[in-house]
């Protein structure tokens, strides 16, 4: 697949939005937001050879869910002793929520909160089964981007086999336009204010997502604002949240 640093970078926002989406669903639309967040891996290329390359989940999983329902919350799903059978069988275990449409209320997330309430339900199966697999995909994709460089000229071939990621250079490049009348350095010392408060991964891929549309000819104010409803999500210290009202407040006067 041909990838350059910023399609990465969109790839990237896009999977933490339906993945902070998924993790905080209702209940009720708990398999609705599942469908999207599975479609959205389907049709991400780079993500869906990643867990290809994986393997296959080797676990009986109408077997698996008939002894989970049946134990009335004594038993949880069996995630896998290695990295990639904790993502091939995660994988497996929601494809297969989804196909059967099943609802993970009834039974299924029981062993993964002390409460009785749905919601709770939801949120212990999320942090302890969801998460997981979110957080191998996210460590996968941010490794492909240290090793992508930071020159944004460059196309690049990635192909995943056997655990390899391969990463070529072709030479191609990009055309880069800045017509908005905005002061840059003005944007840049407010970004760099918020990133030395806090380095989190979701919090630097929507400044990214501010930094690259307000540079381009044509800014995205869905984007845009999609980035800046991300980063009031985010809960900091006081300092923390002083520089991102600055920040947010600069940003829509630009837009």
């Amino acid at each position: 697949m041909n990838l350059n640093k910023k399609d990465l970078r969109k790839i990237m926002y896009d999977f933490n939005s339906i993945s902070n989406r998924l993790m905080q669903s209702d209940f009720q639309d708990y398999n609705s937001v599942l469908k999207k967040f599975l479609m959205f891996i389907s049709n991400t290329e780079i993500i869906n050879e990643f867990i290809k390359d994986c393997g296959n989940c080797k676990i009986n999983l109408a077997e698996e869910f008939s002894q989970i329902q049946n134990s009335y919350g004594n038993l949880i799903f069996t995630l896998g002793e290695t990295n990639q059978e904790e993502v091939c069988n995660i994988f497996a275990y929601l494809n297969y929520i989804n196909d059967n449409d099943i609802d993970i209320c009834n039974r299924i997330a029981m062993g993964y909160s002390g409460s009785s309430k749905y919601q709770d339900m939801v949120k212990g199966f999320n942090d302890r089964v969801v998460f997981v697999l979110i957080r191998h995909i996210e460590g996968y994709l941010t490794k492909i981007g240290i090793d992508m460089g930071v020159d944004e000229k460059n196309t690049f071939n990635i192909t995943v086999k056997n655990g390899q990621v391969n990463i070529a250079n072709d030479n191609s490049t990009l055309i880069a336009y800045n017509n908005i009348s905005f002061d840059p350095n003005e944007l840049n010392k407010l970004i760099l204010n918020v990133k030395k408060i806090s380095q989190k991964e979701q919090l630097n891929c929507n400044l990214e997502v501010i930094s690259e549309e307000l540079k381009s000819k044509q800014p995205r104010k869905s984007f845009i604002k999609t980035a800046v409803e991300g980063i009031k999500m985010i809960k900091g210290t006081a300092e923390f949240a002083a520089v991102v009202t600055t920040l947010i407040q600069f940003v829509q006067s630009c837009i």
